[in-house]
């Protein structure tokens, strides 16, 4: 054992004799750093919105998201989807670009240098004025299976996330857990009575506002809509029928309703 142990110093020492007197030392190489290409460096990597869920989806595109949204997966969603906010690498977001994949629905544009790229909409695109579709940027990779066209909406309905089309949407939007207003874009007939309840805020006022139509810039109305309930119970202060038809009975439990060019 003391030979072996002995025979094991003298290789380390002449190890360290041959290290010491080579004449010259070479540097380890430096590691290579490689600059991603410009394909690498995709839009997909620089975010943190990587979704794969209706919820997380919806997150991005509001105005405490991010400046894109990329899906990894079909998403579908039983409310509007609002795109909001300014980015600075940034419907209500300037240059917005739909880009790859289908989207089934129509979209209104709000905001200047929307554009379709490499993607599919099957529906309508409405822009809010002339001007903001003649700021759309042309693509012809886009699709658009359905009207491209001006469709001037109320202010107050470019303003709401409650602009539907359907019974259960529109019940949503008037109870306790909705918006300020709901914005018709059709006929809608319920068979239960319309309960509208809650307080909200509309430019810092407490107000509350059915719509049962469009209208244009000149605030002239395009389309009226009838809205049908066995009958409608007003709990929120405020509230404004306006523009359309109701047909039912009202009864109102709040200060301050008002019937606003509607029958």
């Amino acid at each position: 054992m003391k030979k072996i142990i002995s025979l094991l110093m003298i290789l380390i020492f002449v190890g360290s004799v041959f290290a010491g007197c080579t004449s010259t030392e070479v540097a380890p190489e430096a590691p290579v750093v490689e600059t991603p290409t410009a394909e690498e460096d995709s839009d997909v990597i620089t975010t943190a919105s990587i979704v794969d869920n209706a919820e997380a989806f919806v997150n991005a595109l509001s105005a405490d998201g991010t400046w894109i949204a990329a899906a990894l997966s079909d998403i579908t969603l039983t409310e509007d989807l609002i795109v909001e906010g300014e980015f600075t690498n940034n419907v209500r977001s300037e240059n917005l670009k739909l880009q790859g994949g289908t989207f089934v629905g129509d979209i209104y544009v709000e905001a200047a240098g929307f554009r379709v790229s490499k993607a599919t909409v099957e529906g309508n695109v409405y822009f809010a004025t002339q001007e903001l579709m003649d700021a759309a940027i042309a693509d012809d990779t886009g699709v658009v299976t359905g009207v491209y066209e001006v469709k001037a909406t109320d202010t107050d309905v470019v303003t709401t996330a409650s602009i539907v089309d359907n019974a259960e949407a529109f019940v949503n939007a008037l109870s306790a857990d909705g918006a300020w207003i709901a914005a018709a874009l059709s006929d809608i007939t319920l068979t239960e009575d319309l309960i509208v309840e809650g307080e909200f805020l509309n430019k810092e006022k407490v107000a509350r506002k059915i719509a049962i139509y469009t209208q244009d810039a000149d605030h002239n109305i395009i389309d009226s809509f009838t809205l049908t309930a066995p009958k409608m119970i007003v709990r929120s202060e405020n509230l404004k029928l306006q523009g359309g038809t109701f047909v039912g009975d009202i009864y109102v439990e709040a200060a301050g309703f008002r019937v606003s060019k509607a029958t």
